[in-house]
């Protein structure tokens, strides 16, 4: 059915008689280098590397259809034609390879197509290639033509399902990326070719031959005839390493550019984050770590299906909708969704903990809970808001919230249970996380100046971790030297934070703390962790060591500690040292219970749950930790834990 459209009372048809520029299948390179989307798909990298990025997260997603039944009402349909054709397109292709081809296409040619072929008792679809298709129309699409080569194709937009982006020239086709890319990547194109000219041509020994200046004057004949021996017996990767020989008088002087030297790594890593900016994905997502941390690269993940690829899913949903679902006549209430509840659920403690808080009072119903999890309604009370026993209106928002966190003029936590004594000084924590942290970067900042300054300029010759762990160990790493300056901070920075605190409950007990007492841990505290942070310092050189690009590599190690491992230990170091403290303090004025306390409102699911857990002040919690930041809970406890405990009688 063309393309119909309402002017000055009359209906027109959009596609009358004129056509709108389309998009062009090849981009222009260096010179007179014509390179097909296809092709730079094939043969560039960091392209394919991020269309196959966003073709695979998209295609592990089920396409699933329901019915709206009512406002808080969904009904899953299995048996629906469009559930079906999703599922199965047609014999020889599986919803995944559907999937993953569409976005495919949508990466290189922001264009994709479905045809639809009818048959007696049914619909199926089939992939058509790009490359093949022609669109014309104007206001939009009027007619596709497939070129078969020997056979031209016409088909009316109702036979096909086009997906496709934005073209400022154009409604009925997208503007691929690549256009956007094109620069960048004839940059890429003119490296590579750059450096397959020289493994394929150049000798090994890259350099100058000079003769001497009273030497008899060369003739042309005789210049040639050198420079081709030369080239035949040391050119070319079958005669890589051989020693030259050279006339009487003549001497070789080196003259070659090394990939540092010319910025080669650098142009390359400029080409991935380009793109990667050209298709929106998170730079560490495809593995530029640079600015990663533990922290960040996690909130990523989560929100890759909502910033990243949020748009696309939405977009390809609503084409579905708009240009399949009417092949099967029964459209009432009926939409496609993306299961993307399974990618951002997390763990099934995190989503019953969310449920729970949000039903149970005061904005949500059992059945509204069960409608964003697209499941069908339940009969009773479930349309009811409930109100636990223990909560009242004014008082707690649900039963899992124990805390009313945040006071705070003076940063201090408030607990709604009396005869508590609350440790958790937030302002207090804040000053003494940034004097750790600026004194972790210092540790990180002479040991980079220290270890940069012996690094060789290329791998050990094996290029093994082995080679590049005796190299460490013999030369580069002064064990010794980095685990006495660590622990002397270390310790210095844990006796005045556990000072600090172990002081405060004191006060708030009216009794003199002796602070003396924790000493032998803080030392034994100090000493086991600057090993431990030296050591994982160490066994990453190594690694950078046994890379091509040695110095890049090993200042990278340094670059992730200062800016990232630097503040994930500072807010381990503070949460151990404050709660020991708070906890000595807390022994000395005559407490005897101790309550596990959630601070951050992102927890880990197993301290969350601990949340309000109230145990002997001698006695470890359900986890197995004496308090948080206790060493025994490991990395997976303690890395960015904020929890603390409060004490009482």
């Amino acid at each position: 059915m063309p393309a119909i459209v309402l002017s000055q009372g009359e209906i027109v048809s959009a596609n009358a008689g004129w056509s709108s520029p389309v998009s062009h299948r090849r981009v222009r390179l260096y010179g007179d280098h014509y390179y097909t989307y296809s092709r730079l798909y094939r043969e560039q990298p960091n392209v394919r590397t991020c269309v196959d990025f966003l073709a695979r997260n998209v295609a592990q997603l089920g396409l699933h259809v329901f019915r709206r039944i009512g406002e808080t009402d969904r009904k899953r349909l299995r048996d629906h034609g469009l559930a079906r054709v999703i599922e199965r397109p047609n014999p020889f292709t599986t919803r995944y390879r559907l999937i993953e081809s569409l976005m495919s296409d949508l990466g290189i040619y922001w264009n994709a197509y479905w045809l639809k072929i009818r048959a007696q008792d049914r619909t199926v679809l089939a992939r058509v290639p790009p490359e093949l298709v022609t669109v014309k129309g104007g206001l939009g699409p009027g007619s596709y033509t497939i070129d078969l080569g020997a056979r031209r194709l016409v088909y009316d937009p109702s036979e096909v399902v086009h997906f496709r982006g934005y073209n400022p020239d154009s409604p009925s086709v997208g503007y691929s990326a690549l256009e956007t890319l094109r620069r960048i990547l004839a940059e890429e194109l003119a490296m590579g070719q750059y450096r397959k000219g020289y493994w394929e041509n150049a000798a090994r020994m890259s350099g100058l031959i000079e003769r001497p200046a009273d030497a008899a004057e060369w003739s042309p004949t005789a210049r040639d005839r050198f420079m081709a021996e030369f080239e035949a017996l040391y050119a070319g990767e079958d005669n890589s390493g051989k020693t030259a020989v050279l006339e009487e008088g003549m001497t070789w002087k080196q003259a070659s550019f090394s990939a540092r030297d010319s910025e080669y790594l650098a142009g390359r890593k400029l080409t991935r984050e380009e793109c990667a900016r050209a298709y929106h994905i998170p730079l560490p997502m495809v593995g530029i770590l640079d600015h990663a941390t533990f922290s960040n690269i996690k909130e990523q993940h989560k929100n890759l299906y909502q910033d990243c690829l949020g748009p696309w899913l939405k977009m390809i949903e609503e084409e579905v909708e708009l240009q399949l679902l009417p092949e099967f006549g029964d459209q009432e209430g009926v939409y496609c969704e993306f299961n993307i509840q399974e990618k951002l659920a997390g763990s099934f403690e995190e989503q019953m903990q969310s449920l729970q808080t949000a039903i149970g009072r005061p904005w949500m119903t059992a059945n509204e809970g069960r409608a964003r999890m697209n499941l069908t309604r339940m009969d009773g009370d479930a349309d009811q808001l409930v109100t636990p026993l223990n909560v009242l209106v004014g008082g707690q928002a649900s039963p899992t919230d124990s805390v009313a966190k945040a006071s705070a003029a003076n940063g201090v936590m408030t607990k709604t249970r009396r005869g508590q004594i609350d440790p958790t000084l937030l302002s207090l924590r804040e000053r003494h996380m940034e004097q750790w942290r600026r004194a972790l970067i210092r540790t990180f900042e002479r040991q980079r100046d220290a270890v940069m300054s012996g690094t060789p300029k290329k791998a050990p010759s094996t290029g093994t971790l082995d080679k590049a762990a005796v190299l460490v160990i013999e030369e580069l790493w002064d064990a010794e030297r980095w685990n006495a300056e660590l622990q002397a901070d270390y310790y210095r920075l844990n006796h005045a934070t556990a000072t600090v605190w172990a002081e405060y409950m004191g006060e708030q007990m009216g009794t003199e703390i002796d602070v003396t007492r924790m000493e032998p841990w803080l030392a034994e505290n100090a000493r086991v962790s600057a090993e431990n942070i030296n050591a994982y310092t160490q066994r990453l050189i190594v690694k950078a060591l046994a890379a091509e690009a040695v110095h890049e590599a090993v200042a990278h190690v340094f670059e992730l500690a200062i800016g990232g491992r630097s503040q994930e230990l500072a807010v381990r170091a503070v949460t151990t040292a404050s709660v020991f403290g708070s906890q000595t303090g807390a022994r000395q004025s005559g407490l005897r219970t101790k309550t596990w306390q959630v601070n951050s409102g992102n927890p880990r699911p197993e301290h969350a749950l601990l949340d309000g857990e109230t145990v002997d002040i001698d006695e470890t919690f359900g986890n197995g930790m004496l308090w948080p930041g206790d060493p025994v809970g490991g990395a997976d406890n303690n890395a960015n834990c904020q929890c603390s405990v409060t004490f009482g009688r």
